[in-house]
């Protein structure tokens, strides 16, 4: 990049605004890229973000609906002693 300033800076104002020109796309290029790279960087922390607590959740759903898959069914088995109990009695 030097040998490119060096070289239009021969040319007088024309090539230092020139130079100045590219310097500045050059310069805008390497930070856009910078903030491209952060950019990436942070959305893929966020989605290993998302999807540890995604698999968190799952893991807790399961739970719960084997807790309330045990609770009914136990629910049922009284239900079901006590029709025999009243039958029993009638």
């Amino acid at each position: 990049m030097e040998d490119i300033m060096t070289a239009l800076a021969q040319y007088g104002p024309l090539g230092l605004w020139t130079a100045s020109l590219l310097w500045m796309n050059w310069q805008g290029n390497k930070e856009r890229k910078q903030a491209e790279k952060e950019a990436r960087e942070a959305l893929h922390y966020h989605r290993e973000q998302i999807v540890m607590k995604l698999i968190d959740q799952e893991h807790m759903l399961q739970k719960a609906l084997e807790k309330i898959d045990s609770g009914l069914q136990q629910m049922r088995e009284k239900y079901a002693e006590d029709r025999l109990l009243r039958m029993r009695d009638k």
